[in-house]
């Protein structure tokens, strides 16, 4: 606290004056906000870059293969018709193949499943 008085030149035969007092206050910085730590940090695991085709899916459900393809971690699946159909509900579908069987292949890139109903 800074304390300041003022000297007063008396004269004579008047009253001294009251001395003023100024007070500064000052508020204490915030503190800095917390900082997760790096091993507080939950991480994701990425999607691999490549996977394995798998080679004997002849006869399996559609639908079920794509949900392998996918859980292998590829993005694109592409189902085409032996007969030319549109391919809308997987269920109804049987896999006659599968274009390059067994090979690891980059994930981002187009798995293409042959279907017949």
């Amino acid at each position: 606290m800074a304390l300041s008085c003022l000297a007063l030149a008396g004269c004579a035969g008047t009253p001294a004056a009251t001395p003023t007092v100024a007070e500064t206050v000052t508020a204490a910085p915030a503190p800095a906000p917390a900082v997760a730590s790096a091993a507080a940090i939950p991480t994701i695991a990425a999607a691999p870059a490549t996977a394995v085709i798998p080679a004997n899916v002849t006869g399996l459900n559609a639908e079920a293969l794509d949900d392998d393809l996918k859980a292998l971690g590829f993005q694109k699946v592409v189902f085409n018709s032996d007969t030319g159909k549109t391919v809308l509900l997987l269920s109804n579908w049987t896999v006659t193949g599968i274009d390059n069987p067994g090979l690891e292949q980059a994930t981002s890139k187009a798995v293409v499943v042959h279907v017949t109903k």
